[in-house]
């Protein structure tokens, strides 16, 4: 699987962002995103992250194999029915899960309808999403951008495991809101897209939250609760580059 084909941290968050915009609890729903393609992948990631069940179709065993290992899903299955006995015992406990079944689609997806086997939401122009939409499913946008945000990213000079959730921390405290879904996005997103962001973090912000987080990170190192330096930047311009600790 070339990295062309494989989703970047910035195409999971909005995937994350519009599931969220959505559904605000998606704890306890299905997601079927269709085929794990670019886009199934980063739908996959980010229904776990939202804490959503998830479920993709692919005929190559090769990809669903690669795509586990790299952690956008958590189980590769052969059949509808080890999908399903995973995915009803998740769904029923309000956990997330992603799941990968490998065979035709076009059949599994027929036994799905075939069987009642019935998605909370499917992604827009998925493999049959027009059935399961007129059976009840909610259509699922491709991404969402949310709107008059910037892109965001945060990282350490060493030590990124001890001090990127203190940085995360500082972050979450600048947002408007505690209970905003990016606070969940800061909180969980590193634990699913550990290759992606092991040494930089990423969220999108408003103009006011960036310059509050700018602050605190500022008032935390001067004070020597942030003893690394730290790098703040925004659509990858510098908003501050700390020089190194004493």
């Amino acid at each position: 699987m070339a990295d062309a084909d494989i989703p970047d941290t910035a195409e999971v968050f909005d995937h994350f962002a519009a599931l969220k915009s959505v559904t605000p609890e998606p704890g306890g729903l299905l997601v079927f995103y269709g085929e794990l393609d670019r886009q199934g992948m980063a739908m996959a990631v980010a229904a776990n992250i939202a804490g959503a069940a998830s479920l993709g179709i692919d005929a190559d065993a090769d990809r669903a194999k690669l795509a586990l290992r790299q952690g956008f899903c958590d189980f590769v299955v052969n059949s509808l029915d080890e999908a399903l006995r995973i995915l009803k015992n998740e769904v029923r406990k309000k956990q997330p899960v992603a799941v990968a079944l490998v065979g035709d689609p076009e059949s599994i997806v027929a036994e799905m309808l075939e069987r009642g086997v019935q998605p909370d939401l499917v992604a827009c122009g998925g493999l049959q999403s027009e059935a399961f939409i007129k059976r009840g499913s909610t259509a699922l946008p491709a991404a969402a951008t949310i709107a008059d945000t910037l892109v965001v990213t945060w990282s350490v000079s060493r030590d990124a495991a001890m001090w990127l959730p203190r940085v995360d921390a500082i972050a979450m405290e600048s947002l408007e809101n505690a209970s905003d879904a990016r606070a969940k996005w800061i909180r969980l997103a590193p634990r699913y897209l550990q290759k992606n962001l092991a040494r930089e973090h990423y969220v999108r912000m408003r103009s006011e939250e960036l310059l509050r987080f700018a602050d605190l990170l500022q008032t935390r190192m001067q004070s020597g609760e942030i003893t690394v330096p730290v790098h703040v930047a925004s659509s990858g311009l510098p908003i501050i580059h700390s020089p190194a600790a004493v």
